[in-house]
């Protein structure tokens, strides 16, 4: 099982003093069935009035806290160490035909499990567009829906990666999923939204997951510290299996290299951080994530 080392960095830069700030963090990695999280610190500089911290509504760990104190730079810094194992997948053939997938999942929300049915309704982040269902038309219309839905989501998935760019510079938290579509470049938070989108109006519950990625440098070079980012994927609720992850940025399963930080219904659930400030003027927002193998 591979032991991570991960260190999280938010600062606030203000051009005028803040008098006031309350934040929301989600930066500690999840206890899952293939993942540990066998410690976490949190630093914030300068030190809050109150912090504190508890399980939110999805099982993830929320942290809040209170600044009284002026400033017109404030830091947020976590570190975490994370066991994370190769999740296991229920073999393709034990999983239902796609075309019965949603059928059985609409069964699930009635006889099993009612808080399915939040991650089939629209969220803020992810209306249900009718773009996005014309897109699932486009990119799996084709597919045969006698095979099995694992293999239709490994399928699906892969055509729906290679449909869209990766481009940083692209889109903003606050781009709406029409131009995503329109344009075909995003990152992996839009990708995320946008493949929520579609399998939930194809009859799939799906969900949104936050966390990081191990990426690794090219070939002969260092990797840069503070060079990754947070990154997004998808968890999708499949009959038989329950719930699995799939990461379109990368056209994957999410694997060992995967750390799940936290789970919602889209990124508002799983902000890492957020917040607001009494004051402070113009402000300028810096972070930068290091994941790399813990010794």
């Amino acid at each position: 099982m591979p032991r991570y080392s991960v260190t999280h960095r938010t600062r606030y830069t203000h051009s005028t003093p803040v008098g006031s700030a309350w934040q929301s963090l989600h930066l500690q990695p999840r206890n899952e069935a293939s993942q540990h999280c066998e410690s976490f610190e949190l630093h914030v500089a300068p030190h809050p009035t109150d912090l504190a911290s508890r399980l939110d509504y999805f099982g993830n760990k929320h942290h809040l806290f209170t600044l009284h104190e002026a400033h017109k730079e404030l830091t947020i810094t976590s570190r975490s160490i994370v066991r994370r194992d190769e999740p296991a997948l229920t073999m393709p053939g034990l999983t239902p035909p796609f075309a019965e997938a949603p059928g059985l999942a609409e069964r699930a929300v009635i006889e099993e499990d009612f808080s399915l049915g939040q991650y089939l309704h629209p969220t803020p982040y992810v209306p249900l567009l009718s773009e996005a269902l014309a897109l699932a038309g486009e990119l799996g219309g084709d597919l045969d829906r006698g095979v099995s839905s694992l293999d239709w989501l490994a399928l699906f998935g892969d055509r729906f990666h290679r449909a869209f760019t990766f481009d940083r510079e692209a889109t903003q938290v606050s781009t709406p999923l029409s131009e995503v579509i329109a344009e075909r470049r995003g990152v992996c938070q839009d990708f995320a939204h946008l493949l929520i989108s579609c399998l939930r109006q194809l009859g799939l519950p799906a969900g949104y997951v936050s966390g990081y990625l191990l990426t690794q440098p090219p070939e002969g070079r260092e990797r840069l510290i503070g060079a990754d980012a947070s990154h997004a994927w998808v968890s999708a609720f499949i009959p038989g299996a329950g719930w699995v992850d799939y990461d379109p940025t990368n056209a994957c399963f999410a694997g060992s290299s995967h750390i799940v930080i936290a789970r919602g219904r889209d990124f508002s659930d799983v902000s890492p951080v957020k917040g607001l400030f009494s004051g402070g003027g113009a402000r300028i927002l810096e972070t930068g994530v290091t994941v790399e193998f813990a010794d």
